[in-house]
């Protein structure tokens, strides 16, 4: 007779025993999928032991059928046994996550990209020596702007697919990003290629991943999850825009992208390469210890001004006088700007100035963003209502609106420059793809004078087009309670100054004008904005010096939350282990939970996770109505 252990796709840490039936013995592997009872449901599970025995003591039960889905194979099984170990997450969650199983939405039809004749501009001669140097490690690749970075690409790929028959894997961070950079790859490699995202149906996920597996393309693009591409033999992956967060997974197994790559490299050994203007501080971080080589092909950089204002010394606090001076000059000259704010809405809050309380979600505990037409609006869970005329807590009457969103900014714009064509873009203006579609259109029209708009603007299609960016109020990002929040300032300027146009100019306004990263921003010395930072996260044992991991307890009982906080703590108290918390999240309730967190930190990962697995892991099933998250290495903390 023989036995298997099955990890099936549940939140528990151990293998489950099953016998196999004489039928099915020769079609048994290990990585394969197989069908099995698991108390009154039939289960989903991967073969990851065969065993003569079974499990001593137990009535085991038969599997019940072997998926014809192709097996996982050795390296890959090694990598998703690595994750779960890693990020504190099932094996079998971390595997089932791994296939491309999850039903989604369909994708829609190939956008129409025109290849300008620039991109016939790149000779060999000039990265001869840097081609040469990408052979096996981790690379950290710095392109001063985007036809560098495609020439670099192009190159490397002839170098992998052509000359040495491996195969490619080009991971982006938003689906956007993928009709262009097919489009460029095939104008000099007129080849399939596999793409892989989020949003294909089922079977397409499926017929890439064969297309993959069975070596019939040798190049492929996708988001996030095509790190797993089963690729018989793997010659380069590269990673662009590495310090995007939108590669840290949000649900279980909650991994980073970046490395999970690093690892599967030191398994089945390629080069690595992460592309970046604007690095991570782990990245930078790695480049100065020396485990990843940098690449950077020219000190030629684009040319640029920047100003920052002082809002301190200005009447007007939405308009400076030097950012209204700048777009009276863009409108006379025909040149397209953009005012940038990350808030939508009007006000970001209501104010009584009697009392001083605010106007919150019931649902979130977050103060309720003013929209025209009188309505208050929850950004988290869509809450809406009516602007009291008095005050809930006080009966005052003295209600104001504080903050500028962008439809303040676009009201105040309209009012002084009213025969300007301006668009807003945010999410209650832009709301689906064909509006999406419409705004490009339009640039391309030359339609519009002036963009108004959020973080959905931060795209290279909008921004090439650009010569000035009005920056209306840098603090709101500056101050966010998140200890990263100032380096993904300088990544988001990093990103506007590389794709703006040459010679184009950048507004900063803010009330914190000798900050150190807007003043290295505006000198453009990156060192120097990065030094500081390093040695502050230094200073406050904050990452990359240490590692983290966070607790999330969630729960509709405040006191409940509380109380399970205050018994983590009294365990982590016993250990010699160092921690943040319990303390209520910056959004201390959302959707109805109230959310409490630690931080556990030390300079040994697999410390931190043997007093987790070992002291506090038992505790969380005591935890009654009560969602407990563990998120290793997190990149949100709010």
């Amino acid at each position: 007779m023989k036995y298997i252990k099955v990890a099936l796709n549940l939140p528990l840490n151990q293998l489950f025993y099953y016998k196999v039936p004489p039928e099915l013995m020769d079609r048994i592997k290990i990585g394969k999928r197989v069908i099995v009872p698991f108390k009154r449901k039939n289960l989903t599970g991967f073969v990851i032991e065969e065993t003569k025995r079974g499990k001593p003591g137990k009535r085991l039960k038969e599997i019940i059928k072997v998926d014809d889905f192709p097996f996982l194979d050795t390296n890959l099984l090694r990598l998703g046994e690595w994750i779960s170990d890693y990020y504190f997450c099932s094996l079998g969650q971390t595997l089932h996550f791994m296939l491309p199983i999850q039903s989604s939405l369909k994708i829609g039809k190939e956008e129409k990209i025109k290849i300008s004749d620039s991109f016939a501009f790149f000779n060999k001669t000039q990265y001869n020596e840097a081609i040469s140097l990408v052979e096996e490690g981790n690379f950290l690749f710095r392109p001063k702007n985007n036809e560098e970075k495609i020439s670099f690409y192009l190159l490397l790929i002839e170098k992998i697919v052509e000359e040495k028959g491996k195969n490619v894997i080009l991971i982006i961070p938003e689906i956007s990003y993928i009709p262009f950079l097919k489009k460029v790859i095939r104008y000099y490699f007129p080849q399939e290629i596999a793409i892989f995202h989020s949003r294909l149906s089922l079977k397409e996920k499926y017929n890439q991943w064969l297309k993959m597996r069975e070596g019939k393309v040798n190049l492929a693009i996708g988001t996030r999850s095509l790190i797993f591409a089963p690729f018989p033999q793997i010659g380069l992956v590269i990673i662009e825009e590495e310090e995007n967060t939108s590669y840290k997974q949000i649900e279980a197994p909650r991994y980073h992208v970046r490395e999970v790559a690093i690892k599967r490299r030191e398994i089945e050994r390629f080069p690595l390469i992460l592309t970046t203007q604007s690095p991570s501080l782990e990245s930078w971080y790695n480049v100065k210890k020396g485990n990843y080589k940098l690449i950077e092909l020219s000190q030629n950089s684009r040319r640029f001004l920047v100003e920052i204002v002082d809002l301190r010394e200005e009447k007007t606090k939405i308009l400076s006088s030097s950012l209204e001076e700048g777009i009276k000059e863009s409108l006379n000259k025909n040149k397209l700007m953009l005012l940038f704010i990350n808030k939508r809405g009007f006000a970001n809050f209501i104010l009584c100035r009697e009392c001083g309380g605010v106007i919150r979600c019931p649902n979130c505990n977050i103060g309720l963003t003013f929209h025209l037409g009188d309505d208050l609006v929850c950004h988290y869970c869509n809450y809406r209502t009516r602007v009291p005329r008095i005050c809930p807590f006080c009966k005052g009457r003295e209600l104001r609106r504080v903050g500028a969103g962008t439809q303040r900014v676009e009201r105040e714009i309209r009012k002084k420059f009213q025969t300007a064509r301006i668009k807003r873009v945010d999410k209650d203006a832009i709301n689906s793809s064909s509006a999406y579609k419409k705004l490009l259109q339009d640039l391309e029209d030359k339609k519009i004078d002036i963009l108004v708009g959020t973080q959905l603007v931060i795209k290279e299609e909008i921004l090439k087009r650009i010569d000035l960016v009005g920056i209306v109020l840098v603090d709101t990002l500056l101050n966010l309670p998140d200890f990263r929040a100032t380096e993904r300032l300088f990544q988001l300027l990093t990103r506007i100054k590389g794709h703006i146009k040459e010679r184009g100019k950048i507004i900063i306004q803010t009330y914190n004008p000798s900050h150190y990263a807007l003043k290295a921003f505006k000198e453009g010395k990156d060192e120097d904005f990065y030094n500081e930072e390093m040695r502050i996260r230094k200073e406050l044992d904050y990452p990359p010096y240490l590692h983290w991991i966070r607790i999330l307890l969630e729960g509709k009982i405040k006191n409940e939350v509380e109380e399970a906080g205050k018994m983590i703590e009294e365990k982590l108290k016993k250990e010699s282990l160092r921690f943040l918390g319990p303390s209520s999240c910056p959004f201390s309730k959302i959707r109805g939970k109230y959310r409490y967190h630690l931080i556990l930190r030390d300079e040994d990962l697999s410390w931190i996770k043997k007093i987790l697995d070992e002291k506090l892991k038992p505790l969380f099933t005591h935890f009654k109505g009560i969602r407990t998250t563990v998120d290793v290495e997190p990149l949100r903390t709010m």
